[in-house]
This record gives C-alpha cells, structure tokens and sequence, in this order.
C-alpha cells in the first residue's frame, strides 16, 4: 500500500511540473498599446520652396547672335539703369555678312559713278554749258552716295561686331540692364552661344515691393485661392517668420518631371525689423489648406487598409483591464483631414472608443 501511495506522489508530482513547464514554455499572449478616440482641432497644411523677390522682374535679351565674352555682375549685385551685365563677342551670319559685304560694294560702285558725274558736271559747269541747277544735282548725287555707303559700312559693321561706328553709344555688343535694381537669375555662362531669340542673359528685379513667388502641386492646388495667409521662413534667417498674403494663382501649370505645377505670389504683408530682405532669398511657405474644430479623430498610424485599399481601425472590444486577453474588432472608417499627426473620422467610431496603435 505505500508503495502505490509513493507512485501516485511521483505521478502527481510529475504531472504538476509537467503543467508548470507548459506555462513557462508558453510564449506570452501580445498585449497591445491603445489610444482614446477624441475631439480635437486639426489644421491641414502644405509646405512649398520658393523664392522673395521684386515683384517686377525683367528678362534681359541679347539684341545679336553673339558669344558671351565676360559678365561682370553675379546673383545678388544691385545694378543701375544702362550699367553693363555683360560683353558678347558677335557670331556673324553668313547671310546676313554676305549681304551686307554686297550692299558696301554696290554702294562703292554707286559712290564712283556719282564721283565721275559729279567731276563731267564740274567741267561742263566752268564752260557754261549746263545750268546751276544742273550742277547743284550732281553735287547733290554725290552726297547722297557718301551718305548711302558710310550707312552700308556702318550695317556691316553691326552684323560683324555688334556695334555702331557711327553712334559709340550704339553697341550692341554690350547688354545693358534697363532698370535700377538687383540681378537675380543669370541663365548664361562665360563662353556660351546666346541669340535673340533663345534664353536670357538674366533677370533683373527692379526695386519696387518685395513679394514670394513658389509653386503648388496639382493636388493641392484646389485648396489653394487668393487671399489666403501664409507663413514664411527665409533660409537666410531660419528663426525669422514673415506673414504673407496670396495675390494671384496661376491658371496655368508647369510640367517637370511628369508633375504638374502652379506658381502662386504673395504679398509680403508683416517683415520683421531684425532682417534685411533682398530679392533672390530662398524660403519656405507654409499654407493651412484647411481647417476643422472639435472633430473626432485619432492619430494617423490606428489607420489601417485592408486589400480593397479601404480605411479601417481595430477597436477594442474587450474590458480595458483585461489586458492579457485582448479582443478586437476591425471597423471600417471614412477619413476627413489630417495634419500628417493626427486625422478626422467621420464615420465609424464613436468618442472614447479604443483603437490600436
């Protein structure tokens, strides 16, 4: 009789720490972080790279196919009216140089048949055998004739140099800027080929008010209208914000690398005393795009998608002190606004319901 009580005990005991290795053994059941659906303000914002300047800018043309030579000037140099940017080293046309090379020799050949009238009406003139006014005609030919091949020379010497032997101030080989103001986009280099119908040698931005100009996704742009505020922040001066208020929208967009733009221009309405704005500084605008009070919402990563890429969160169905048997359920959502934290639900949740993280 012992001996089967003492088997029972070692049966027992073994059963005992049988169970007690499976508990151990047992990986633990995940125990879940979860947030309280609640109320809140949410501001939808966009954030866009742009540029503070004039809000008059003026592209500088070449007036001739030329080389550029030297640009005396860089981004940032304040200019005046008639102040040189930059020299050209004219590429003459072919076709151009060969007419005028023709006009010069007809001109020539004109100017020597005028010389050789205006001498036979000189002789005939002393003898009396043709009349003053006659003569006066002749003189007045080979004025003409002089006239008319120093303006040939003078064409060629535009279409070979750029420039005007006749009028110094005329030179074409010399871009000058128009206004008074600051230089701020050069589009050339030393040594590159420009023409009068290609690219600029620059923009010149006049002195008159200071303004943002940035470019706006075609997704956001429809939340984007005139008259809206917006932020700005200089890079030149991080810890400095400027109050701005949008003037104009363009109703044409820009396509770069398969995205389509929009430029929009603010006014500049609040500058801080403490900086120094010049036309060519960077910034960066932050527009709200809109605005929702004491919405419902959680925060942006309880929102899940399920295949049908349709919005969804898991709720916690089971008592909040339960914590080792948790049970959730999936809820189908509709989604309102986000501020890229937190995001409006509209529909499938209820304040104080729990949701996972």
């Amino acid at each position: 009789m012992g001996i089967k009580r003492s088997l029972y005990l070692s049966v027992a005991f073994a059963l005992v720490l049988l169970v007690i290795l499976w508990l151990f053994s047992r990986p633990p059941r995940n125990v879940y972080p979860y947030v309280e659906a609640g109320y809140a303000d949410i501001a939808s914002a966009i954030t866009i790279s742009g540029r503070i300047s004039s809000d008059r800018e003026i592209e500088v043309m070449p007036r001739i196919s030329a080389y550029i030579s030297k640009i005396p000037v860089k981004c940032g140099d304040v200019v005046e009216k008639g102040q040189c940017i930059a020299i050209l080293e004219a590429i003459p046309d072919i076709y151009a140089l060969e007419e005028a090379n023709a006009a010069v020799e007809l001109e020539r050949i004109a100017l020597k048949q005028a010389e050789t009238d205006f001498e036979r009406a000189g002789n005939l003139y002393a003898v009396h055998n043709i009349s003053t006014k006659e003569y006066e005609q002749a003189r007045n030919a080979l004025s003409i004739a002089e006239e008319k091949l120093a303006f040939a020379m003078n064409r060629r010497s535009i279409v070979v140099g750029g420039s005007s032997k006749r009028s110094p101030e005329y030179d074409e080989s010399i871009v000058r800027s128009p206004v008074d103001g600051v230089i701020s986009a050069i589009f050339v280099n030393e040594g590159e080929s420009v023409s009068r119908i290609g690219k600029p040698v620059c923009t010149v931005a006049d002195n008159g008010p200071l303004v943002f100009k940035g470019y706006v996704d075609e997704t956001d742009i429809v939340y984007i209208r005139k008259g809206m505020e917006l932020t700005l922040v200089p890079s030149a001066a991080p810890d400095t914000v400027i109050q701005a208020e949008i003037v104009s929208v363009s109703s044409f967009g820009r396509t770069e690398g398969g995205f389509t733009q929009f430029e929009i221009k603010a006014a500049l309405t609040s500058i801080p005393d403490n900086i120094g704005l010049r036309s060519g500084f960077s910034a960066n605008a932050r527009i709200v795009t809109r605005k929702a009070e004491q919405v419902l919402s959680v925060p942006e990563k309880c929102i899940r998608f399920d295949k049908n890429h349709i919005p969804y969160v898991l709720r916690l169905t089971s008592s909040p002190r339960n914590r080792h048997h948790q049970r959730w359920e999936q809820v189908p959502v509709t989604l309102g606004i986000s501020d890229g934290r937190i995001i409006q639900v509209t529909s499938g949740l209820e304040e104080h319901n729990l949701v996972r993280l």
